[in-house]
């Protein structure tokens, strides 16, 4: 007999049960088809705008920096024949974040066939805000789960994996961390170094380590408690060994679904921030920033009647309360899948 014919068959991924417990969950289907939805619309976020960026004079810097005329703008945004439509898809100008300001009015227009969403506040284009706003809203919520993440299982895994004295350290100061209040540490950071989108970034990321790390120092501790890590320290393997291929990827998984699930959390305070004019500058393609235009005439104007502009707020509102429960619900569905007893 073939040896090759005696080791047990895998079958495809999905195939596998995990993924059938996973395609079974309701709320799963619908969180996948919401992040899914919010994929396309920032991958397509110049194809969808390239109207606005071609009518409005504010939008001219960008369409300068992709290397397009104003003429051949919307032709080109929407081809994918065209290396310019490839060029802003993947690598847009930070001008292009700009939102289009329409006119110098104060006060909201309605939508109409120029603005499908209206204008907000100082005539910002409502619909290209919320379409690069989520461009933001990706690059913002990788980038400061990605840096704590990664600050965390280093952090995390040392503590768990040295013990005794260092443990201990770790700990202590892993609980210093956690003593502070995020959303102060975070204003009292844009004070020292300037108010400003990277700094906020980088200020939650350097207050969010700390509760990682936590986690990811308990999951070590447990698994290393597990018969089959005491069963390769008694087939002679080194410490470094049983870690990083017996401990490490048992106790590593439920720590990504916490981070999953704070991607949408994340956005939601650096909009949070936005809003109080610590975050985004003003212009700015960010959810949050939209919501601030917006604050002024949330109950109308004293001429008029409450919810006069409800297209201002009501747009950006929904664009943050849906990206927050796809991250939810996807999180919630992957840690049911991968558990065979919930």
């Amino acid at each position: 007999m073939n040896p090759q014919d005696m080791k047990p068959k895998r079958d495809p991924w999905y195939r596998s049960k995990t993924f059938k417990r996973f395609r079974r969950n309701p709320l799963a289907i619908v969180g996948s088809l919401l992040l899914l939805g919010f994929v396309v619309v920032a991958l397509l976020a110049p194809a969808i705008t390239a109207p606005q960026l071609a009518n409005t004079p504010s939008a001219r810097p960008c369409l300068r920096d992709l290397g397009v005329k104003r003429s051949e703008a919307v032709e080109a945004l929407r081809n994918p024949l065209n290396a310019v439509f490839w060029k802003a898809v993947l690598a847009p100008p930070r001008s292009c974040y700009n939102i289009p300001r329409a006119s110098f009015s104060p006060l909201p227009k309605p939508p109409s066939k120029k603005h499908p969403m209206g204008l907000s506040g100082d005539s910002y284009d409502i619909l290209y805000g919320l379409t690069w706003g989520t461009r933001t809203a990706f690059y913002v919520g990788f980038l400061v789960v990605g840096i704590s993440l990664a600050i965390g299982i280093v952090i995390g895994g040392l503590s768990g994996f040295l013990g005794g004295a260092t443990d201990n350290l770790i700990m202590r100061v892993t609980d210093v961390m956690l003593s502070f209040p995020g959303l102060v540490f975070v204003m009292i950071v844009s004070v020292i170094f300037g108010s400003g989108l990277t700094t906020v970034m980088l200020a939650l990321a350097l207050i969010r380590w700390a509760g990682y790390a936590r986690f990811f120092r308990g999951d070590i501790l447990r698994t290393k408690a597990q018969d089959f890590v005491d069963a390769a320290r008694a087939l002679g393997a080194s410490p470094l060994r049983v870690f990083l291929k017996h401990v490490l990827p048992n106790a590593i998984g439920t720590l990504l679904i916490l981070a999953s699930m704070d991607v949408g959390a994340i956005v939601l305070t650096a909009s949070g921030l936005s809003f109080l004019g610590l975050g985004a500058p003003v212009g700015y393609a960010d959810w949050g920033q939209m919501i601030s235009f917006a604050r002024g005439y949330i109950l109308g104007t004293a001429q008029g009647t409450p919810f006069d502009f409800w297209y201002v707020w009501i747009y950006p509102t929904l664009m943050l309360v849906l990206f927050g429960l796809a991250w939810n619900l996807l999180g919630d569905a992957v840690r049911d899948a991968l558990d065979p007893k919930s």
